[in-house]
């Protein structure tokens, strides 16, 4: 039966292509049909079975072929019993674990309940908490405000008894107390703008005794330091007075009085020391009294100035490291910083006002001795320039500037009085010059003085900055034409009786030396043009004389005056004397005047100083004369003139005559 089921289960459907007969073998040949066409996954399910069939004990091939299916359905029973065993034990387990949950369900809503109610309770008392901490904050920053407060509109004891008390010495703490009480005065005046009008009013009402008070003391410490440090010839200031004076901006009144008691004493001091320099000299005697320098002007002026320059430098400086000691460098300080720049030029100008009057008289007293031209220039160039550097360090129109202004005007006027006069002496003894036209020693000697002039000015500040720092400027073009013209008037005069080549040759001279000096300056470049063009005019005008006497000298004067005067209609040989016979005459001779012509220059013009002169005089003189050659042959060869065969009456082309002149005309 086994057998059976096992060759009807494993029986497969035979392969189309595989017939097996009815022969006795068929059963075995069923079984190899299926062994051979088993696939690899029965295969596997074979091997596992068989797997299985190894993992049972107690079972032996025998019971293996005829009682397999019960073996294995006992033992899947014995297992399903096994298994029911467990199961039992488990669902034993969940009952257990389902009535425990169901406890603690009912705990858990119990508990739910507790909480809800704690948490109705917990948050009142949250609430009440945030409530609490934002008053305490609130409490918090009400204390830290007042305290804040305080600390900023009010002043400590120490401050106050430090600001009051007589007995208190004025020292860093009585400037630091001071400043505070500024600041909580500075800040009352915001208080004002605001709401809280009345808490700003009633503090500056507090402390305005205490402020009058410290302001008081202050003022007379300040009075006090100020005569002591700056009545004396030495300057000895405390480190505590520029505190002192800065503090004291803010009571106008109060500065403005200390100020003009430092003027005054910087004004007493300064004079003082000025005296003593001019009569006393320095201590032990060095440097010497500066009157001593008396009979030299120029050093004795000099010497006063660059005191006076020195010592206006030096009060200078002390008064702005005085009052600019602590000054701030914000923005919010410019005003205060204006204020300082006005009181130290006004503390400057009072301080050397004390020079102006004996400064002004000693200057005076050398100005109008007159020393000469050459001094007078060279001082009056030298308070010009000490006005212009001492204007840098005063404000403007400040009284020692004016003085000074003044001085210079002086000097001028008194140097302009000397030329005018020396110019007239000048001209009243014109010397003439020699018979060779050469510069006079007189004029010479006035160029000598023209150029230590121009070498003066040269050197003055003027011209080596190019500005007058908003002075009216002294032009120097007056002071040449001062000079040059009472000159160049002088030299005409003493040729006045020469004749009119003579007086054209010496001026020319005379104005070619004159350049020469003004030559090497810039400044000079006016006056040098306009002495060009008179040097032009006369170049020219000797030129044409030179030119008149080579027209003669080659015997073509009848015919240019001819040519020049005749009216166009009538031939130019009709006229007299300007035939053929003549016109080839006249050629002939100025065909033998051109082989003694050479390129040696005229007895007149030896006379002129300069060889440049000379060649562009000849070269002017020859130019006219060929150009009279081309009218003159332009007009020989004209049909309109009547001249036949011209060529015969020309011995030379124009080309020759050019090159007969190429000496003069390159």
């Amino acid at each position: 039966m086994e057998t059976k089921a096992l060759h009807s289960s494993t029986t497969p459907e035979s392969p189309p292509s595989l017939s097996i007969s009815n022969k006795p073998n068929k059963l075995l040949a069923a079984k190899l049909s299926k062994i051979l066409y088993l696939s690899a996954s029965e295969d596997t399910k074979i091997k596992s079975a068989l797997t299985s069939l190894s993992n049972i004990p107690d079972l032996d091939e025998t019971s293996l072929r005829h009682n397999l299916r019960g073996t294995l359905e006992t033992k899947e029973v014995n297992t399903n019993r096994r298994f029911l065993c467990a199961f039992e034990n488990v669902i034993k387990s969940f009952e257990y674990l389902e009535t425990h949950v169901g406890q603690m369900e009912n705990d858990c809503k119990e508990m739910k309940k507790r909480l809800q109610k704690v948490e109705l309770q917990t948050a009142n008392m949250i609430e009440q908490s945030y409530n609490m901490q934002e008053r305490s904050a609130s409490y918090t920053t009400q204390i830290h405000v007042a305290d804040t407060f305080l600390q900023k509109f009010t002043l400590s004891e120490q401050e106050v008894k430090t600001l009051n008390s007589s007995s208190e010495p004025i020292d860093a703490s009585f400037f630091d107390a001071l400043e505070h009480l500024q600041q909580i005065h500075t800040d009352c005046q915001l208080l004002l703008t605001t709401k809280n009008q009345t808490a700003g009013r009633d503090i500056m009402q507090s402390l305005s005794q205490c402020q009058e008070n410290a302001y008081d003391r202050l003022y007379k410490w300040t009075q006090y330091e100020s005569r002591k440090a700056f009545s004396g010839d030495s300057i000895d200031v405390t480190s505590l007075l520029p505190k002192a004076l800065r503090a004291l901006m803010l009571r106008p009144v109060l500065f403005q009085t200390i100020l003009d008691e430092i003027a005054s004493a910087r004004h007493d001091s300064v004079a003082r020391a000025f005296m003593n320099a001019l009569t006393r000299g320095g201590p032990g005697g060095t440097p010497r009294p500066i009157e001593l320098q008396a009979p030299d002007p120029l050093r004795y002026v000099g010497d006063m100035l660059a005191w006076i320059h020195q010592a206006c430098a030096s009060e200078k400086e002390m008064l702005e490291t005085l009052l600019t000691r602590n000054e701030s460098k914000n923005e919010e300080m410019t005003e205060t910083t204006l204020k300082i720049a006005d009181a130290i030029m006004d503390l400057v100008d009072c301080a050397m006002e004390g020079t102006c009057r004996p400064l002004k008289s000693r200057m005076e007293q050398v100005l109008v001795l007159q020393p000469g031209a050459i001094t007078s220039y060279k001082m009056a160039n030298l308070i010009q320039f000490y006005t212009i550097t001492l204007s840098k360090l005063m404000r403007k129109n400040a009284t020692l500037e004016r003085v000074l202004y003044e001085m210079t005007e002086l000097a001028y006027k008194y140097f302009f009085k000397t030329i005018n006069a020396q110019a007239d002496r000048l001209m009243q003894s014109a010397e003439p010059p020699n018979r060779n036209l050469a510069v006079a020693p007189t004029i010479r000697e006035m160029t000598v003085q023209l150029k230590e002039i121009l070498a003066s000015y040269d050197s003055s500040l003027i011209v080596t900055t190019n500005t007058t720092e908003g002075f009216p400027e002294f032009n120097f073009a007056e002071t040449l034409d001062a000079i040059i013209e009472p000159l160049l008037n002088t030299c005409e005069l003493s040729v006045a009786k020469f004749s009119k080549s003579d007086q054209e040759i010496y001026m020319l001279n005379c104005l070619f030396h004159i350049q020469s000096v003004l030559y090497p300056y810039e400044f000079t470049e006016k006056k040098r043009e306009s002495i060009n063009q008179r040097m032009t005019d006369l170049l020219n005008e000797i030129a044409i004389e030179e030119y008149n006497d080579l027209l003669k000298q080659a015997g073509l004067t009848e015919i240019k005056e001819t040519i020049t005067n005749k009216k166009s209609d009538v031939p130019l040989s009709s006229l007299p004397r300007m035939d053929v016979k003549s016109i080839t005459d006249a050629m002939g001779k100025f065909d033998s005047f051109l082989v003694l012509i050479g390129a040696d220059i005229s007895t007149r013009l030896e006379k002129l100083s300069s060889t440049q002169h000379c060649q562009q005089v000849q070269s002017i003189a020859i130019r006219k004369l060929f150009d009279t050659y081309i009218e003159i042959n332009e007009a020989v060869k004209d049909p309109k003139n009547g001249y036949e065969n011209p060529d015969s009456i020309l011995p030379r082309t124009i080309e020759d005559m050019e090159a007969i002149f190429s000496f003069a005309l390159s």
